[in-house]
């Protein structure tokens, strides 16, 4: 058990820092674009007063709009670059309806050369609840589509990881085009100065992350920014009803692979996909899953380890257990079983894949919600 030794040691070290995932709430869809904006010559710094004179008044007051994050090239300081993630497209189309935004678009007409929108899906979105950063770097990486599924968890992993361990990273966005160029991913780094993103670029982890992903690209460039000053929102960290953090352990996105053997929202965060499968999950109050069975030959299983709010565990034909932090729930192959929240709390924990030989999962029926509102 020398992996669920060192799993339950790093509960007990507290964290520097805390990944949040941006997400819209159930029953919605973000909505998330590029902006690019080019101003004639030498007007870009007029075009960035014109901003913070019009449009930023407003969007702080926009529950909706999630995040407003960019930076000018350094390279041609007449091209502003800004990713815009909204809770949905009602959330955007309040945003577009404030007066700041009319004014802005108004006063910025005589300057304006250009404007882009490029819409792209989110594929990660992790930054700090709070913060500002000084360094900004965007990335266009085309991946070969073959491989574009493991990019995708690989960055994922590693972006959340790096909000959740480093003190200087504050925000690591990556999302995709949409259609057929869905390989072309563009990427906002956020680092609190350049000294933190040279220390972070020099870290083993990162170089391990970028060895292993390199291989899996067709090209990659990046687009270094002058000097920024990115404030993050807190807006879209919908952690719990209170917005308190939950655990050292990033939320992750909705779970929606699984979303079908589910009953309430879920969210899904890699922790390790080397030597055992380590997920968090979470799970807001009253989710849970459906009756399931972990198969195997031999082996196999599942170990639970719950790392924040309650919830349950229940095998069938036995009384439910309650969960708190530092529960422990091993759970042999074959047996019939559901986890999930208590009814008025969020609830998560890690789920620890044991290996095994011919495993499988089966799905089976829903927990009865008359039994489930039994559960105290």
């Amino acid at each position: 058990m020398k992996i669920l030794s060192l799993i339950l040691i790093a509960l007990m070290i507290p964290s520097m820092a805390q990944a949040h995932t941006l997400f819209a709430p159930e029953g919605k869809t973000l909505k998330v674009h590029w902006a690019v904006l080019e101003a004639k010559p030498g007007k870009m710094s007029d075009m960035a007063a014109i901003s913070v004179r019009t449009v930023a008044k407003f969007t702080p007051n926009e529950p909706g709009s999630y995040a407003l994050y960019g930076a000018v090239d350094r390279n041609n300081p007449d091209i502003m670059r800004i990713l815009e993630v909204y809770e949905d497209e009602a959330a955007y189309e309040i945003h577009r309806a404030s007066e700041g935004f009319k004014a802005f678009i108004e006063e910025r007409k005589p300057i304006l050369e250009s404007l882009t929108l490029l819409p792209v899906d989110p594929i990660v979105l992790e930054q700090k609840k709070e913060g500002t950063g000084k360094s900004v770097l965007m990335t266009m990486i085309e991946v070969k589509p073959e491989n574009l599924d493991d990019f995708k968890a690989l960055i994922t992993q590693e972006f959340s990881r790096a909000v959740a361990e480093v003190p200087g990273v504050m925000a690591m966005f990556a999302t995709s085009e949409k259609g057929e160029r869905s390989n072309v991913i563009h990427i906002l780094e956020v680092f609190a100065d350049d000294e933190a993103k040279q220390e972070y670029s020099q870290s083993e982890k990162y170089k391990s992350y970028r060895k292993e992903t390199d291989t899996m690209s067709e090209s990659r460039s990046n687009i270094e920014n002058s000097p920024a000053n990115v404030k993050l929102s807190p807006k879209g960290l919908h952690l719990s009803p209170d917005g308190q953090e939950l655990s050292v352990f990033p939320l992750g996105n909705p779970n929606t692979a699984f979303a079908q053997y589910f009953d309430g929202q879920s969210y899904l965060a890699p922790v390790s996909t080397e030597q055992v499968g380590i997920f968090n999950v979470t799970f807001e109050p009253g989710c849970r899953n459906h009756w399931h069975i972990h198969h195997a030959k031999s082996g196999g299983g599942q170990i639970l380890i719950a790392v924040a709010g309650r919830g349950w565990y229940q095998e069938w034909g036995k009384d439910a257990i309650e969960m708190r932090p530092g529960t422990v729930i091993n759970i042999p192959a074959n047996v019939k079983h559901w986890h999930g929240a208590a009814k008025d709390s969020w609830f998560q924990h890690l789920a620890v894949e044991v290996s095994g030989e011919e495993t499988s999962n089966e799905w089976c029926e829903a927990v009865s919600p008359e039994d489930y509102a039994l559960l105290k």
